[in-house]
């Protein structure tokens, strides 16, 4: 199978062995396209640094071999061209999208497609996934668009889990694909306010297409001295902040703890993968409550596929480039740079 394999710094498109065989409850998609995940920027800047931070945590879904090569890509849309033994929802030719999971069969060890040695990822033309994380796809839904579902779920997924009310004000900080889910996810749940904060003048721009009430460049204005200045004038719903921490930056979660108003809420939706010192105590004077992802969800990744399929999410915005698997190289560069893109697709076929 034709697919682009990443080891040392670099994409190779080359024939490489098939996935492994599609087991009890798994399904064998064709892929049609697959984002670019900011999870494969980090892991493709650092791989060793990816992966042992990975098993330290105790995380199997994301520890491989980084000396060995791996086929990238866990954002797919597709066709079903095989179902295991024990599949009854669904049919080979279902349009079909969902998270990447594929299970071992002979260790019943979970894998994330894509940071895996055998489970290759969608930047090549076939996958295997457990079908119980696979979802079909609405009719009239491009299976390009639906590709977005899966970054755009984190944010629903966060805002549900942190308790927002219509009271409440968003800080969405950072707008990249997964705070963009975020300014989405806040306005469908009725925020009263949203403030996105965001360097880039093309994602600040994008935010306030889905949504956002305010936009802040943080090189001008000081997101939380406006949020004090509109309480003082009333206009803040008499609610809570709560900061939605979507840049990944090292250094943003102890900057909250300290600027935050007191009783706040710092949700992370966003994680580095290098070190970062804060100060425990800095958060319990200020009674701010940070979460990493605890407490229940209920369908955020339907939710959000029934969103697009629906026309409330300006899918073709989000999209700013596609690309074959010739062209990942590039692609991976320029989405280091917030100025020229959001969400790249790769077309396995192109």
């Amino acid at each position: 199978m034709r697919a682009a394999e990443y080891l040392d710094g670099r994409f190779t498109v080359t024939d490489v062995a098939e996935p492994p065989a599609t087991g009890a409850g798994q399904l064998r998609i064709e892929v049609a396209a697959c984002g670019i995940c900011g999870s494969d920027l980090s892991m493709s800047k650092d791989p060793c640094r990816f992966v042992s931070v990975a098993a330290g945590a105790g995380f199997p879904l994301a520890v491989f071999d980084h000396t060995r090569p791996v086929v990238l890509g866990h954002e797919y849309a597709g066709t079903v061209v095989e179902c295991g033994s024990g599949v009854t929802d669904f049919a080979v030719g279902d349009r079909v999208a969902g998270i990447g999971v594929a299970t071992e069969e002979a260790t019943g060890i979970p894998t994330i497609i894509g940071y895996s040695n055998a489970y290759h990822g969608a930047f090549g033309e076939f996958i295997v996934v457990d079908a119980f994380w696979v979802r079909k796809v609405p009719d009239g839904l491009s299976l390009e668009h639906a590709t977005l579902a899966e970054p755009l779920h984190v944010g629903e997924m966060h805002v549900q889990q942190s308790g927002l009310t219509a009271a409440d004000t968003a800080l969405v900080i950072g707008c990249g694909s997964i705070g963009l889910g975020t300014v989405l996810a806040a306005k469908a749940h009725g925020a009263h306010t949203v403030i996105a904060v965001e360097p880039s003048p093309k994602r600040r721009e994008l935010a306030a297409k889905m949504g956002a009430d305010i936009v802040v460049d943080p090189a001008e204005q000081d997101p939380v001295a406006l949020w004090n200045t509109m309480g003082a004038e009333g206009r803040i719903g008499g609610g809570i902040l709560i900061a939605y921490e979507c840049s990944g930056r090292v250094g943003t979660l102890n900057s909250l703890t300290h600027t935050l108003p007191f009783g706040s809420r710092i949700q992370v939706v966003a994680s580095p993968f290098g070190e970062e010192t804060i100060i425990p105590v800095v958060a319990q004077f200020r009674q701010i409550a940070i979460n990493f992802g605890h407490g229940p969800y209920h369908e955020a990744y339907e939710t959000v596929l029934r969103r697009l399929a629906d026309g409330e999410i300006d899918a073709e915005a989000i999209i700013t480039g596609r690309v074959g698997l010739d062209g990942l190289t590039a692609a991976f560069e320029a989405l280091r740079n917030p100025e020229e893109h959001v969400k790249i697709l790769v077309l396995p076929g192109a």
